[in-house]
């Protein structure tokens, strides 16, 4: 089913004033609900109940293959929202708004994960690339333009996670002289003394 032209179905908030948003959720929560007539027009409804959030996903967060948008179905929420998490990594409104539209696509097709309805539905919504990573693509861009200049800029700055150290262990290797037994001490009280092991009293040692 062609999509009608996209000011014909966006409400005149898209197309009379421009907002800007202080907040990431409200400007996620917004877009949603602007987007609903565009997954109507393609045949893919959305459910009542979503909530979005900025957050990283539940696993690859800060991986080479960085997962930067996850989708939970209903079943998996208490109270039966469809939750989605965007990651704090992307700041880039485009492809804020491209991640977002890829996460509401499997919430319009809940229970297909990357089948050929979640394809046919990325694909209505000019989304490119592998189902399992679209991007935004020269014509995403033309067909949003006006949406996301409306909409304005996503108040965020990327959270910039590569470069965080991992705080090093600071305990030392304790062991018995006599039977092995280990355990791990900090410097701190092992300059205070060192403990008995309990199996034969023997004082442990660095």
């Amino acid at each position: 089913m062609p999509i009608r032209a996209l000011g014909e179905i966006l409400p005149s908030i898209w197309r009379d004033k421009m907002n800007n948003y202080k907040n990431r959720e409200d400007w996620l929560d917004a877009a949603v609900s602007e987007l609903r007539p565009v997954f109507d027009s393609v045949s893919f409804p959305l459910p009542d109940k979503i909530r979005v959030t900025c957050g990283f996903p539940s696993s690859r967060a800060k991986a080479n293959n960085a997962r930067i948008g996850e989708h939970w179905s209903p079943s998996a929420s208490s109270d039966g929202s469809h939750e989605i998490l965007i990651s704090p990594t992307v700041d880039d409104q485009v492809d804020v708004f491209a991640t977002l539209v890829h996460e509401l696509a499997h919430a319009a097709t809940d229970g297909d994960g990357h089948g050929t309805r979640f394809r046919t539905c990325v694909r209505a919504l000019w989304l490119e690339g592998k189902p399992t990573a679209t991007v935004a693509g020269q014509l995403f861009r033309e067909k949003f333009a006006n949406l996301l200049d409306q909409i304005g800029a996503y108040p965020h700055a990327r959270l910039n996670v590569s470069g965080r150290k991992i705080q090093a262990t600071r305990l030392l290797k304790a062991c018995c002289p006599s039977c092995g037994y280990v355990v791990r001490i900090t410097k701190k009280w092992a300059d205070q003394g060192l403990p008995i092991c309990p199996n034969d009293r023997s004082t442990f040692v660095i």
